[in-house]
């Protein structure tokens, strides 16, 4: 797995998290306030379906101000586990934790939305060479189909600085997400969050996917619409259910989640899952894949095995773990539920400081996957 490491020393974060799941949106705010207090150098703060946006938006300014982050989910990962329900929220704060955020939209041409935010983003990059190492926060709105684009042109504008994110959720309704701002819910919309700190940090990413030797050739795509009419020259679906050994009938969501796709690039294995087969016997996807891409099917190997690898690997690398901003697909959610270990993957993470929430699809530095978990663990 590709890992950037920008070890510091001598300074320390402190986390505390804190869900709510008072159903009124300005009062579970006021819940959360009144245990994380409002004086953290950041705050995250990720919301569950079923609030008022146009509520819980003004609630965050007033209690927290401007040193907030934040976005729609499809849960929530905090010192309860895995929740379906609720807001969740942390608090970090210091080991010369300082954080700026701009936002980038409307994301309908994403090229245009970031070279119409590159004076903003070279400032933000210049406040990184100024005051040291540090990294970038990536929320964006989870229903543009963009985000392999937003990555890759934010990554290019930003050179070296490394970027780590999710894709805003619904709970898989997918009608509304959005990222929190200055008080408001926007849809369309990005943040870009840069994060400079003291303290050792670390950028990292797992997926318990490895690929096979099956390959599936991509040789007709509607590239903008995620959709795959073929592969190998072969309608898209029925190729794919001959490579996983079933007929056309019996695939679906659980087939998807098990044998999701994979693309080799920058020496790595990048996860693009399948959401849906069509009418057509296309295939829809939740990442972008172009006309000549070469997939290979997938197998999950070593679920809980793999998890438990790399936080160790993180802990031993950083010495200790205060925090781990944590960016984590609803699919293997969705998965780890579908094999009864949900309840076990959720104790893992909340002890192991874990706060972040269930995404639409993950970002890391030029990239965007899905069934991938990436974060920032803080030493």
């Amino acid at each position: 797995m590709v890992t950037t490491t920008l070890p510091r020393s001598g300074q320390h974060i402190s986390a505390a998290s804190v869900a709510s799941h008072l159903p009124d949106g300005a009062a579970a705010v006021a819940e959360i306030a009144a245990a994380l207090g409002s004086q953290a150098d950041l705050y995250t703060v990720f919301v569950s379906t079923g609030y008022d946006l146009e509520v819980v938006g003004p609630a965050l300014k007033q209690h927290f101000g401007d040193q907030v982050i934040g976005c729609t989910s499809s849960g929530n990962i905090g010192p309860n586990g895995y929740e379906r329900t609720g807001i969740c929220a942390a608090a970090l704060t210091g080991g010369g934790l300082r954080t700026r955020t701009i936002t980038v939209g409307p994301l309908d041409d994403t090229a245009t939305a970031v070279e119409q935010a590159g004076s903003a983003l070279a400032g933000l990059r210049a406040e990184l060479a100024d005051d040291g190492e540090g990294f970038a926060v990536l929320l964006t709105d989870g229903l543009t189909r963009n985000e392999d684009l937003l990555a890759a042109n934010l990554m290019a504008t930003l050179g070296d600085v490394p970027i780590v994110g999710g894709s805003a959720g619904d709970d898989l309704t997918f009608a509304h997400t959005a990222v929190y701002h200055d008080g408001k819910f926007l849809v369309n919309t990005a943040t870009v969050t840069l994060v400079r700190a003291e303290a050792p940090f670390l950028l990292f990413r797992l997926q318990h996917h490895d690929p096979t030797d099956t390959i599936l050739v991509a040789t007709d795509v509607d590239a903008d619409r995620r959709i795959i009419r073929e592969f190998n020259g072969r309608p898209a679906a029925s190729a794919y259910a001959e490579a996983v050994g079933a007929d056309l009938a019996d695939i679906g969501p659980t087939t998807f989640s098990t044998h999701p796709l994979l693309l080799k690039a920058a020496g790595s294995s990048w996860i693009r899952s399948i959401a849906a087969l069509n009418d057509d016997e296309s295939l829809s996807l939740l990442a972008r894949v172009d006309t000549g891409d070469v997939l290979r099917l997938g197998r999950p190997v070593g679920m809980l095995e793999k998890l438990a690898e790399r936080f160790d690997a993180v802990g031993a690398e950083l010495g200790s773990i205060s925090a781990v901003l944590t960016f984590d697909c609803i699919l293997r959610r969705l998965e780890f539920e579908e094999h009864g270990l949900a309840d076990e993957v959720g104790e893992f993470l909340a002890e192991h400081r874990a706060i972040g929430f269930s995404t639409y699809g993950e970002q890391f530095n030029g990239m965007h996957m899905n069934h991938s978990l990436v974060a920032v663990a803080f030493g």
